[in-house]
C-alpha cells in the first residue's frame, strides 16, 4: 500500500534542516506501529522519500512525503496514528493511498508561496500600489526577466517569465495563517499586520528549473543590481503535478 501524506511544519521546527526532519520521520514511523516497508540489508530503515526539501526558517503547510506499508489501512487510521507522533510544528494534514508507482519528487512541477517583508530599518514602508506597478512593469506586462542565476560551480543567464505561473500583491498575509504558522511574526519584526502587503506566487519547481522566491524578488525589485534587496519571509502554500493538459494539480490530489 503506497502512501502520501501532506504535512505543515512551523513554529521552532522551521529551523529544523531537511537531513534531521528525515531522520525524525524514521524515528516516528518507526513508534507509530505501522506496518512501514523497511529496506533490506544491515541497517534497515523506513522507505520513504520526500517531493522537495525545505530551506531552514521557511514555514509550509504543503510538505509531501511517500512511503509504504505491508498492510491495507484507511488514510484516516494513518493520520491519526502520525499525528500522535509529532512534535509541536508538525502536523499530518492528509493521508491518500497513492496508485501510481511514481514519486513526488517525480510528479513535482510546481509551487505556491505567500511572500512578505521584514522590517530592515524604521523608515522601510512597502508602497502597495508600487509594488504592483513594478510587478505589471516586470512580470504581466514584460517580454522577459533575464537573471544571472549562479551555483556553487557556474553561473548562466536565465529568462524567469516561463517559470512564473502566478504572482500577484496582496493587501495582506491571511491572519488565520499568520496567527498560527508565523505566531512569533512581531518579535521577528515580520510586517504581517492589516496594513501590511503580501505576495502570492506560483513557480515553476522542477528539478531542472527550480524558482526560488528570493531570486524573483530580487529580479522584480532590486533595481539597483545589489546582492541582495531586503530580507523577506516565506511560506510554502502547496506543490503541484502537472495534469493532462497542463494544468497543475496538487500533489495530495495526484491518484
Amino acid at each position: 500500500m503506497d502512501i502520501r501524506v501532506r504535512f505543515s511544519k512551523y513554529g521552532p521546527i522551521k529551523y529544523v534542516g531537511h537531513l534531521d526532519l528525515m531522520r525524525y520521520f524514521q524515528k516516528a514511523l518507526r513508534r507509530s506501529n505501522l506496518s512501514v516497508s523497511f529496506s533490506k540489508g544491515f541497517s534497515p530503515h523506513p522507505i520513504m522519500s520526500f517531493a522537495s526539501p525545505l530551506g531552514v526558517g521557511i514555514t509550509s503547510e504543503g510538505e509531501y512525503m511517500d512511503f509504504s506499508l505491508d498492510e491495507n489501512i484507511t488514510p484516516e487510521e494513518i493520520k491519526d496514528a502520525l499525528n500522535e507522533q509529532m512534535a509541536d510544528g508538525v502536523e499530518i494534514l492528509s493521508a491518500t493511498e497513492r496508485q501510481s508507482t511514481k514519486k513526488a519528487m517525480a510528479e513535482l512541477y510546481g509551487a505556491s508561496y505567500m511572500v512578505y517583508f521584514k522590517r530592515t530599518d524604521a523608515s522601510f514602508t512597502p508602497d502597495t500600489a508600487a509594488l504592483r506597478k513594478a510587478v505589471d512593469d516586470k512580470v504581466k506586462n514584460a517580454s522577459s526577466l533575464v537573471v544571472t542565476k549562479k551555483t556553487k560551480k557556474s553561473e548562466r543567464k536565465v529568462d524567469l517569465l516561463p517559470l512564473i505561473y502566478e504572482m500577484e500583491v496582496l493587501e495582506r498575509f491571511p491572519e488565520d495563517k499568520r496567527d498560527h504558522y508565523i505566531p512569533d511574526w512581531r518579535h521577528n519584526g515580520f510586517l504581517l499586520s492589516e496594513n501590511d502587503p503580501a505576495f502570492y506566487m506560483k513557480v515553476c519547481a522542477r528539478s531542472s528549473d527550480n524558482l526560488k522566491p528570493e531570486l524573483l524578488m530580487n529580479a522584480v525589485f532590486n533595481t539597483a543590481g545589489t546582492e541582495d534587496l531586503f530580507t523577506i519571509g516565506i511560506h510554502r502554500l502547496d506543490m503541484f503535478a502537472q495534469a493532462e493538459g497542463g494544468s497543475l494539480i496538487p500533489l495530495g490530489d495526484v491518484s
